[in-house]
Parts: C-alpha cells; sequence; structure tokens
C-alpha cells in the first residue's frame, strides 16, 4: 500500500541531497518516517478558490483520520461560519448552523474541499507512478515540491503540487490544476499537528 511513497521518499532523499537543501541524512529520514507514519491530523487552512469570475476564500478547519475519514469546520467568511462537512468514508453530511440539523450530501470524494485534504493529496501520491519532485524557494525556505496527477481526476482536479517544509517536516501549502492548466484552488497549511487521538465520535452525526 505504501510502496510508491516509500519510493517517492527515496527520490525526495535523492534530489535533496544533491541540491544541498538539508544537510542532515536525518533530516531525509524523518520527512520519509513522518509521511509513512500519518494516521490523523489536524490543521488551520486558508483555501482559494478561483472561477471564471472571482476568487473566494475560506479559513477552515481540518480533522482527518486514515484512510477516509474528513471532517471540515468553516471558520469564515460569516455567513458560513460554523458550518460543518463530515466525511465518513461512504456518505458525507453538512451541518448548517441556522437550521440545527445535518443534510446528507452527494460526491464529496470528487470535491475540491475533499482535495484541499493532505490525506487527499497522500491518497493521489500513492495510485500514480509519475511524481515530480523538486525543490523551490518561499522567501527565504528551500521546500520539496511534489507535482503529480489527480487521481479520479476531473475538469477542475487534474494536476496537484504539495509543498513540505523539510525542517520542521509538514505541509506549507499545495495548489490543484484544471484541464486547462489553470489554478483553482490554492490551499496554506498552519498549526499542522500529526497523529492526534481523534475519536469515532468526531467523523459522526450527533443530533
Amino acid at each position: 500500500m505504501y510502496r510508491r511513497i516509500i519510493c517517492l521518499s527515496v527520490i525526495v532523499c535523492v534530489v535533496l541531497t544533491g541540491c544541498g537543501v538539508v544537510n542532515s541524512q536525518k533530516s531525509f529520514e524523518e520527512v520519509s518516517r513522518r509521511l509513512l507514519e500519518l494516521s490523523s491530523y489536524t490543521c488551520d487552512v486558508t483555501m482559494r478558490v478561483s472561477n471564471n469570475i472571482s476568487t473566494m476564500e475560506y479559513k477552515l478547519k481540518h480533522f482527518y483520520r486514515s484512510p477516509d475519514k474528513y471532517r471540515v469546520v468553516v471558520l469564515s467568511p460569516k455567513e458560513l461560519e460554523g458550518q460543518v462537512t463530515i466525511y465518513n468514508g461512504s456518505r458525507s453530511y453538512i451541518y448548517h448552523p441556522g437550521i440545527n440539523q445535518y443534510l446528507v450530501t452527494e460526491n464529496f470524494s470528487d470535491s475540491i474541499e475533499y482535495d484541499a485534504f493532505i490525506g487527499s493529496f497522500l491518497n493521489h501520491l500513492r495510485e500514480t507512478d509519475k511524481v515530480k519532485v523538486s525543490t523551490e524557494k518561499d522567501g527565504d525556505k528551500e521546500l520539496i515540491a511534489l507535482e503529480f496527477d489527480v487521481f479520479k481526476a476531473n475538469r477542475y482536479m487534474r494536476h496537484g503540487k504539495l509543498w513540505i517544509d523539510p525542517e520542521k517536516v509538514v505541509p506549507v501549502k499545495a495548489e490543484i490544476y484544471g484541464d486547462d492548466g489553470r489554478r483553482y484552488a490554492a490551499l496554506y497549511y498552519d498549526n499542522f499537528v500529526y497523529n492526534p487521538q481523534l475519536k469515532d465520535g468526531d467523523f459522526e452525526i450527533t443530533q
């Protein structure tokens, strides 16, 4: 199951050694280990979604537990504050605080919200044999950049790119591109917590 991630980690180590991004082999091993051991996480997300007319920005809280449990809490904009989306691996639900109930939704696994999760990015990486690995400057930092095709792609989600901070061993940002090469979503991750103790109830409907 993790064969591609293991191979990818080896590639990352080779590329970074050649570029001199991180001076310690221990840092390479830490990046690989953290990716392989990611079973759950929480983080704050800024998501910017663009169409032909405008760009909308959302502040979100992500909760994820491997392999397929997702929870999104909307922090802003104000009109969506408190909205919760839960995906339990088979069905998805949205809680609307204004009406105080959950509504069943469809196709969450085909949405940008689903692909905004680091867990989804890792699933895409596991399913592809073609990953471009490079290093890029972000201010005064060197980041690992991974580019790959999106598993079960559609016209708005064809290609993904994920940047990882090799020193802190955390994802920093990601982008999703469509068939036309345009960027449809830009994502920025903060306060990333590896493997917190998330309960089943975090991904269940409570009324």
